[in-house]
């Protein structure tokens, strides 16, 4: 779920429970770098989360601790995390904690490939790129702006970008890594680049980086004239590193749910909503909710938290939370909302550009309150906040036949015969990417001839099982 308030062009007050805006950490020493990445840590889970799945953590880790005793010391720890963005993406904060996204390993070949991403992005750490970004920038902190815009997270200057690489091929070859992973992950990446030119496709690791086919011929010629001794590794081979991948969700996650014409449905806390027609939806760990074409107004639903009474929750805000907004209460009522039990407060508050009016509703629903929001302002406030109505009052239980649809392609391996070309090959195993893309996955041509017992990714739609549901901030 994509917090609301990154995509509004108004800028009303915060949304309802959110912390106050914490001042910038100036990133002077190391120890600023530590401080300043213990807080982004949050903001990433928040907006992107995190991939819970203890096996692929561990894979993650023991490959990024291979390269701890060849860096400079430092006064932070470093840490590797697995981020749940389906664009291939990777990242570091101030401090040490690296992140590669779910997409980046779906797309990757081998340790080599990976313990090169790894390695780029521990050296954009250990050489304090954002402090010196943050300089150039004039003392603003890097890390102080929301985590939704995956370019924005990668967004070192071009220089610092080839020094990571270098660095990074390097620091691989020195843990005993093929350097040339470097130069055949960008490859891939660049081929995804290709595949998604002219077509509408979110920022990701492209954007703020050097041109990939720069980048990997670069990489190239340097490990060519690298020195090297390979290390066992933390898998054996190509195939125990792809069956370590295997399950990683491709594409978009229903266990955050998805968007369905015009409808969210969340299979793991079991409901569903309606979005107003013609507003732009967008979803996160932390909230989902919409946009209104004009960005004046928007609406939200967030977990406010465990329990069976939305007054209490309502109380809350009332006591606490409206006078840090300097909220003015209009109106107070107790509702049932689809059968469930409900709390409605109305009420305005003063925002940069104008007042906000608002109303806020909390509907407790299996054990759990959620509370949404729906915010507008400007002269047309009114009319927008009957329209947000249309998603506060839609909150309902999911029904079966909606929780029947949902479906979820996940990372397989299948293996092939001679001679079979990818297309003979993917409509025997029942894989739902084209010739193409299967080939970009695996780093081939997409005419390729197979050969036996070949080992490949493939993507195969499956019904999708609710799991418990997930905690807040991470999947």
């Amino acid at each position: 779920m994509l917090a609301v308030a990154a995509g509004l062009a108004c800028a009303p007050a915060p949304p309802p429970g959110a912390a106050p805006p914490r001042r910038p950490v100036v990133l002077s020493t190391e120890y600023d770098d530590q401080r300043a990445g213990e807080e982004a840590r949050l903001e990433v889970a928040a907006a992107l989360g995190l991939v819970r799945d203890p096996k692929l953590q561990e894979l993650v880790d023991a490959i990024g601790r291979r390269f701890i005793g060849h860096l400079p010391a430092r006064a932070f720890v470093y840490d590797f995390r697995v981020v749940d963005q389906w664009p291939p993406n990777a990242f570091a904060l101030p401090g040490g904690t690296i992140y590669v996204s779910r997409g980046l390993l779906v797309l990757s070949n081998s340790e080599d490939e990976i313990a090169n991403v790894l390695a780029h992005e521990i050296t954009h750490a250990a050489a304090r790129h954002a402090a010196a970004r943050q300089a150039v920038a004039g003392g603003v902190n890097p890390f102080a702006m929301a985590f939704t815009n995956p370019a924005y997270l990668a967004a070192y200057s071009r220089d610092q970008e080839r020094e990571a690489d270098r660095g990074g091929q390097r620091l691989a070859a020195a843990a005993g890594y093929d350097p040339a992973g470097m130069n055949t992950f960008l490859a891939s990446l660049g081929n995804v680049e290709k595949l998604l030119a002219g077509g509408s496709r979110m920022p990701g690791y492209f954007d703020t980086h050097p041109p990939t086919s720069e980048r990997a011929a670069g990489a190239a010629t340097r490990a060519q004239h690298m020195g090297w001794t390979r290390q066992p590794g933390v898998t054996r081979d190509r195939n125990d590193y792809l069956r370590r991948l295997a399950g990683l969700v491709v594409g978009e996650d229903p266990a955050e749910g998805i968007f369905e014409k015009g409808r969210f449905l969340h299979p793991d806390f079991d409901f569903a909503l309606r979005i107003p027609d013609g507003w732009r939806f967008v979803n996160s760990p932390a909230a989902v909710g919409a946009v209104s074409q004009g960005g004046r107004a928007r609406v939200m639903l967030e977990l406010a938290g465990e329990g069976e009474d939305p007054a209490v929750f309502a109380d809350e805000f009332v006591t606490q939370r409206a006078a840090e907004l300097q909220a003015q209460i209009e109106g107070r009522r107790a509702l049932t909302l689809n059968g469930l039990p409900a709390v409605e407060i109305r009420g305005s508050a003063p925002g940069p550009a104008g007042v906000v009016a608002g109303r806020i509703t909390w509907i407790a629903y299996r054990g759990r309150v959620y509370r949404l929001g729906n915010l507008a302002q400007g002269v047309d406030a009114e009319r927008a906040l009957a329209r947000g109505d249309v998603f506060t009052r839609s909150f309902r239980p999911l029904a079966p036949e909606d929780r029947a649809g949902i479906r979820v392609r996940r990372l397989r391996l299948a293996t092939a015969h001679a001679g079979e070309s990818l297309a003979d090959f993917s409509r025997r195993t029942g894989n739902d990417w084209d010739a193409q893309r299967t080939a970009i996955a695996n780093g081939l041509f997409a005419s390729a001839r197979l050969a036996e017992g070949q080992l490949l990714k493939i993507a195969v739609l499956e019904e999708y099982a609710a799991s418990e549901a997930p905690e807040s901030g991470g999947r």
